[in-house]
């Protein structure tokens, strides 16, 4: 319904200016007006266009692998691309349902043309216009090349900014109904309060922002701390970019640790979040360097739990039956250990001369 009225809405070139369930930049807007005409409903255009950014992630991914890899017969050289399959089915019917396979698409076109840094930064910008997140891919670069991929982002994101805005009014306006999101029930920093539920504690959830956000004494507080953990290591992260300590660790590592992280510490983690992991963790699994690939098997069996909960057991998380919230635990241990393992190894490098003990984890296999 939502998604109906926004492209009527967008297709009078005006942004859903002050309403809460807007949480897009600019760009989605003009996706949204293109799922208009693309079909003769605008959830059947929205949905062939989500159908059409699926196959161009596989398309990139498959091309990439058998560039990549000289032996195109061997179980590593499709790698890549099978992830992306079964991580999809994984997720189920929410991939092609939501709005977040297209950011994904450009975030994984990015990330496979990191050799070609303008590239890179203009199809990491291109995401940032449809969702933030994407513009973390830009620290995959090498230090040699970042700054033309952050050029290239800028000026991208800069340029379809203006050209948006004088499409239509109010392409910001999103800004404005971010600040005062609360601590959502699937969220890695609500579990606590999950598990006490389990245990007979009382619960009170209410509905805010298209989420159901705990409202208990220590939520507010623990949501701003996992944010604050969050951009302390993202920004650890970034300053060994800057200091030119990852450039022995596979891009896609990092990309993908960036990204694990983010939806870690965040105080949201909807289910179709799982689309971005799945997507990040394919594309870094095309490089035969990286490290994670094994945490990618983690991450697609993390997918299939949360096609589980949503819908299926969302009720009862909301009613914290025991059932539900086990399903929670083992979704979010293996969120947890995936990002505590994509981290580790993409600092281990850095850490190597200062703490001997972890140089065995910085040594390239």
């Amino acid at each position: 319904y939502l998604y109906s009225t926004w492209t009527i809405l967008l297709s009078e070139r005006q942004f859903p200016v002050g309403d809460a369930f807007w949480q897009y930049p600019p760009g989605a807007g003009v996706l949204f007006a293109l799922a208009g005409v693309a079909g003769p409903d605008p959830i059947i255009g929205f949905v062939l266009l989500a159908v059409i950014a699926d196959a161009a992630i596989l398309a990139l991914l498959v091309a990439a692998s058998l560039r990549v890899h000289r032996d195109r017969y061997s179980p590593a050289s499709l790698w890549g691309p099978w992830a992306w399959v079964i991580g999809g089915a994984a997720i189920g019917p929410i991939m092609l349902a939501r709005f977040d396979l297209f950011p994904t698409l450009f975030a994984v076109a990015a990330l496979l043309l990191v050799p070609k840094p303008w590239l890179s930064g203009m199809a990491a910008g291109i995401g940032a216009l449809l969702k933030v997140w994407p513009a973390l891919i830009l620290l995959a670069l090498p230090r040699r090349n970042l700054w033309r991929g952050i050029l290239g982002a800028v000026a991208v994101t800069a340029l379809g900014t203006l050209l948006i805005s004088a499409w239509a009014d109010g392409g910001v306006s999103f800004l404005g109904e971010q600040g005062e999101r609360g601590l959502q029930i699937e969220s890695v920093g609500a579990a606590p309060f999950v598990i006490a539920g389990a245990f007979g504690a009382p619960q009170q959830v209410v509905l805010r922002y298209g989420a159901f956000e705990i409202v208990m004494p220590g939520a507010i507080m623990i949501g701003l701390a996992i944010t604050a953990i969050g951009l302390g290591l993202i920004g650890v992260i970034a300053l060994q970019r800057l200091r030119g300590r990852l450039e022995c660790v596979a891009p896609g590592d990092i990309a993908l640790a960036l990204v694990l992280v983010s939806v870690a510490t965040s105080r949201v983690f909807s289910p179709q979040y799982s689309v971005w992991i799945v997507g990040v963790a394919a594309a870094a699994s095309v490089d035969p360097r990286s490290r994670l690939r094994r945490v990618t098997i983690l991450l697609i069996a993390m997918s299939a739990l949360t096609a589980v909960l949503f819908p299926w057991l969302y009720g009862s998380l909301l009613e914290t039956n025991w059932y539900a919230v086990i399903v929670q635990i083992l979704r979010l241990g293996l969120l947890l250990v995936c990002t505590a393992t994509a981290v580790t190894v993409v600092l281990a490098p850095a850490l190597a001369d200062r703490l001997p003990v972890i140089r065995g984890l910085a040594r390239p296999r």
